[in-house]
């Protein structure tokens, strides 16, 4: 398949995406049964609710009762509770009642309290599910990587890379790029693990990438090289979150590669510029 046809489907399942995701925000009826959607820069934090309708608000926003929900998200910006009453509405009185009852922002009372929430997180119940599925499988090729599992290839990388463009996860792919310079550096041609003299050149071709795009993103570097990294600044960021972690790992395997067997065999120059690179990227 050429470059342009792939691009192509690329671009058609993005553009799915966004149509489906438009047309299930405004097609929603009393008792139907729907996804909320609360999306986390960071994918490890994604949270959602799955609730049934129960009242279409003025607004369009909708008031639902919940059958299933994520535990220990911050639910309390995006959710306001109502206290259920079978055949009426729910009156200025029992607002105290709504918030003893609603302390704890992290769990949802599913017996005494609806909610409403913004019809802008809703999705139909199918492809909220799987589009929160994809962004965990993304998540977990990350992982992966990171654990140096020997069966990901480079190859299941690129894949990861169009599934990350088709989810509306574009910001990944720079990570994964710094994923594939790392898996090719360790593994050659049929995944055969290469001899550590191998390495060194591709090593040293990933750390070149990494240095230039440390130079040509001063917000990145400052996150990179900062001492007591903003974790929580960072998970707001897909780019940034991802990529630092994807920088620290070729930094720590090639400071590891430093003390393999069989060096010797690699070409000086090799050696003379990873020890360089090595230099410039040590963190203080």
């Amino acid at each position: 398949m050429s470059d342009v046809s792939r691009k192509f489907k690329v671009t058609i399942a993005s553009l799915l995406f966004l149509i489906s995701n438009f047309v299930s925000a405004n097609n929603f009826h009393l008792g139907e049964t729907i996804f909320v959607s609360y999306p986390a820069a960071n994918i490890k934090d994604d949270a959602f609710i799955v609730g049934k309708i129960n009242k279409i608000m003025p607004n369009g926003d909708y008031q639902i009762a919940v059958l299933d929900y994520v535990e220990g998200h911050d639910y309390g910006v995006s959710c306001v509770p109502m206290v259920k009453k079978e055949g009426a509405e729910s009156g200025g009185s029992d607002l105290n009642q709504v918030w003893d009852l609603w302390t704890d922002t992290t769990k949802l009372e599913k017996e005494k309290l609806d909610y409403v929430v913004a019809k802008k997180d809703v999705l139909q119940l199918g492809h909220g599910k799987t589009y929160f599925i994809e962004r965990n499988n993304l998540y977990i090729v990350f992982g992966r990587w990171k654990s140096d599992a020997p069966m990901l290839s480079a190859a299941r990388i690129e894949q990861a890379e169009k599934q990350a463009k088709a989810n509306g996860l574009a910001d990944m792919i720079p990570a994964f790029e710094l994923a594939k310079l790392q898996r090719n550096s360790f593994y050659g041609d049929y995944g055969r693990p290469l001899m550590a003299f191998e390495t060194i050149a591709p090593l040293v071709n990933a750390l070149q990438t990494v240095d230039k795009l440390l130079a040509e993103d001063h917000v990145l570097k400052k996150h990179w090289f900062a001492k007591n990294r903003n974790w929580k600044v960072l998970s707001k960021n897909t780019r940034m979150y991802f990529l630092v972690q994807a920088i620290d790992k070729i930094v720590e395997d090639a400071k590891n590669q430093v003390y393999e067997e069989g060096l010797e065999n690699a070409a000086p120059k090799d050696l003379e510029q990873l020890n360089h690179y090595l230099k410039v990227l040590s963190r203080k």
